[in-house]
């Protein structure tokens, strides 16, 4: 009798403890499809090589990633030949934030500035891991650039118009204008900040977690809608200070 007691005893310990690594077990694949995941749009044209702007940037941007929580899933896009690329896709782990450091540390500032296209990409991208990963992670868009679209024909409100096309699939955009350029975002970003400097690169970066807030933070207002329909009357700035 005594043995049987003794034998259901162990059984009952070993079924709580069981229990709670199902539960344990649960909770961390809850968290996993719950967490943050961050694109990066990490301007590299050509005039990121003038006033020391891409060291700056990159180093801002090591010290960043060496911040942000161990739980965030991060990807990256850059230019290429004038073309926008997914050079990391959205993943998650040491070896990611490593792979994102390391492309960020050897870019080299060259060519046009498609903005347009790598929101485009990113907007596929979130789509294709949403489905394939999860629903309710939380998806935001740094958009770093120091200049204005340089590629597509519809330029300024190009860029505005895949911002908001981003914000009406729950996706949190923010724009960071670095050594002056960038404003024309603000209609559209969920949030958008300037940096002229490396000290306030980091500081923005810092930021973005910080500054940006639940899904009330990232729906489609009224003024949202209006700014859509006043894309048709934004003239951009060319780089060169003339207007279309």
């Amino acid at each position: 009798m005594k043995t049987r007691l003794i034998l259901s005893f162990i059984a009952s310990v070993s079924l709580i403890g069981y229990a709670d690594d199902i539960e344990q077990a649960l909770e961390e694949e809850k968290q996993a499809q719950t967490a943050t995941a961050i694109t990066i749009i990490f301007d590299t044209s050509g005039s990121m090589e003038e006033e020391n702007k891409m060291a700056e940037a990159k180093s801002a941007f090591s010290t960043w990633l060496k911040e942000l929580p161990t739980t965030y899933s991060l990807g990256l896009l850059d230019f290429a030949q004038g073309s926008g690329r997914v050079v990391v896709p959205i993943g998650r782990g040491d070896g990611q934030r490593d792979s994102i450091a390391g492309h960020v540390s050897g870019a080299k500032p060259y060519g046009k500035t498609p903005i347009v296209q790598c929101l485009q990409l990113a907007r596929e991208a979130i789509a294709k891991r949403r489905e394939e990963f999860s629903p309710y992670e939380r998806h935001v868009v740094v958009v770093f650039t120091d200049g204005y679209e340089t590629v597509d024909p519809n330029g300024t409100r190009g860029v505005l118009k895949e911002i908001l096309a981003l914000r009406s699939e729950i996706v949190e955009v923010v724009g960071i204008g670095f050594h002056g350029q960038g404003a024309y975002m603000k209609p559209a970003a969920t949030r958008y900040m300037e940096a002229d400097n490396e000290q306030e690169l980091v500081q923005s970066l810092l930021e973005v977690d910080a500054e940006i807030g639940d899904d009330t933070d990232i729906e489609i207002t009224d003024k949202d809608l209006a700014a859509m329909q006043a894309l048709k009357a934004i003239r951009q700035v060319a780089p060169g200070g003339e207007t279309e």
